[in-house]
């Protein structure tokens, strides 16, 4: 079933990056648009950010590839577009444009927020390899990346994200509950290079109880480096293939 397949792959990609409970996680199709001049955007540069997971700075820029592991490949290209105060840490704006290789959908655009803490944990939105019909409505849950001292303990954090997954005209409630904890630190080879990661495993419970799916069991790997932010994911689809996003390309900003 389609919207099962969908509302699955939401599920497990919103447990690649810690959740949070964000308003509306939507992606629709919009026309592809000129790439936005990461000056030209709100920041400031007086902010200095130190993250074991991401590089901070206006300008990032981030291509990857995802492999749906059925020959479908998806350029997901991101921008670090500004960097603001939040408390004693900051809000960076990310935006990005899926766009399929093969051409057989039109691009995606969205932009995402992550918030880097003062105890170096990381929260990022409930986000999701992009579906050109489906939008997705976060209604609770939140949960950071461990921090430094967390990651290197091997901390547990745990959570739950509850949400509205709608395809297609049809709206079913989802469900997932996760654990996410440091990994150690792995050598990874992508075609950007061979980075030094660490390793972040997230184990998902995911329920859509619309859909008579209860209690589905799956795991979802992140490396990732702080030269260059995240390396390399990978996502169990519930069918067996498997979800595989990899790093291009990193080019600093200012």
């Amino acid at each position: 079933m389609r919207l099962v397949t969908s509302g699955l792959t939401i599920a497990l990609i919103a447990c690649l990056a810690a959740c949070t409970a964000t308003p509306t996680a939507s992606l629709a199709p919009t026309e592809s648009a000129e790439p936005t001049d990461p000056t030209s955007q709100g920041s400031s540069d007086s902010i200095e950010v130190t993250s074991i997971y991401y590089p901070v700075a206006v300008g990032n820029r981030w291509v990857y590839s995802i492999d749906y592991g059925s020959g479908s490949l998806v350029t997901d290209t991101e921008v670090m577009t500004a960097i603001h105060a939040e408390g004693d840490g900051a809000r960076v704006s990310i935006s990005r444009t899926f766009h399929w290789d093969d051409k057989s959908r039109p691009d995606v655009t969205d932009s995402v927020d992550y918030v880097f803490a003062a105890d170096g944990s990381l929260t990022v939105p409930f986000q999701s390899i992009p579906s050109a019909e489906s939008t997705i409505i976060v209604s609770s849950g939140t949960v950071a990346w461990p921090t430094p001292a967390e990651f290197d303990a091997g901390t547990t954090k745990t959570g739950r994200i509850e949400a509205s997954v709608f395809t297609n005209g049809t709206t079913a409630k989802e469900t997932v509950d996760f654990t996410i904890s440091g990994g150690g630190v792995q050598d990874v080879t992508v075609p950007a290079g061979t980075f030094s990661a660490r390793v972040l495993n997230q184990a998902l419970v995911v329920s859509l109880p619309d859909l008579d799916v209860n209690g589905l069991a799956l795991t979802a790997v992140a490396w990732l480096d702080e030269s260059v932010g995240l390396v390399k994911t990978i996502v169990p689809d519930h069918n067996g293939a498997t979800i595989t996003q990899v790093l291009v390309s990193f080019t600093p900003g200012r």
